[in-house]
């Protein structure tokens, strides 16, 4: 589990989605969500990201998506997934390699501190 503070929300080009940036110590976390299902949180406010096979975990979250690893590589120095959480992503960059393979299915849960 990783908890992370949130260090940018931006708008992207499809409707009602945004993309929201985390921060969590030495991994980059930024997940997109619909606005009308996912309040956009404020700049600087805490949360938490669990990616796990377990679906029951994963809905003791605020936010729950079933969705498939598309990508696992390493760039430079750094190793980045990606999650396709049925058309909108989850990107996961830091400098440990991350145990997760190409189309593995998996759970992504959110939690906002309020």
């Amino acid at each position: 589990m990783l908890e992370c503070r949130v260090s940018d929300i931006m708008a992207i080009k499809v409707p009602k989605v945004y993309r929201l940036k985390g921060t969590c110590n030495d991994v980059e976390v930024e997940v997109e969500f619909h606005e009308d299902v996912v309040e956009a949180p404020k700049k600087d406010s805490k949360f938490v990201v669990e990616i796990t096979s377990s679906k029951d975990e994963c809905l003791k979250h605020y936010f729950c998506a079933q969705g498939y690893v598309v990508s696992n590589t390493r760039l430079g120095d750094a190793y980045r997934v990606v999650i396709s959480l049925h058309g909108f992503l989850a990107v996961i960059k830091g400098k440990q390699k991350v145990d997760l393979n190409v189309m593995e299915q998996v759970y992504l849960g959110v939690s906002f501190s309020r």
